[in-house]
């Protein structure tokens, strides 16, 4: 079977630490493999609290899904490591956008995992997908239009 990789991209614009509780730690004494997405996800809450955003799985009027993830293991970790989990946002289309993520122990001064996701706007009410706000956009960083 051919390895896929996850490409990063030349800038990372959140971080956050994260230690391996108890909980994440599996049978073979060492982080879960199903522990990692999750991961993921309190960084990507802890960075839309960290745009300002009340809530951080509905916002812009319109709730946060997740369309598709990929999760490369690079290296494993132990309980009380420190992790150092890097987001950038990336692959802005029209309806969707991509997170990146790089998550690295520093304990073992390593690469652990890389993760991608892709993300939607999906309106609940109207129980569809919809752009992705421009509001959103600017609290981004990303100039008016550059989604494609």
């Amino acid at each position: 079977m051919p390895r896929k990789s996850i490409t990063l991209p030349a800038e990372f614009i959140f971080s956050s630490e994260y230690r391996v509780l108890y909980s994440d730690v599996n049978s073979a004494n060492h982080l879960g493999a199903d522990r990692v997405l999750p991961i993921a996800m309190e960084t990507q809450l802890r960075f839309i609290k960290h745009l300002g955003y009340d809530s951080a799985t509905a916002f812009e009027d319109a709730g946060l899904i997740m369309g598709y993830s990929e999760v490369q293991y690079l290296a494993e970790a132990k309980y009380g490591d420190e992790l150092l989990v890097e987001l950038a946002v990336d692959n802005l289309q029209e309806k969707s956008f991509e997170l990146v993520y790089r998550i690295s122990n520093l304990n073992r001064d390593c690469e652990m995992a890389r993760v991608v996701t892709t993300l939607l706007f999906f309106d609940y009410q109207k129980t569809c997908v919809i752009p992705v706000p421009e509001s959103f956009l600017e609290r981004v960083g990303v100039a008016s239009g550059a989604a494609q």
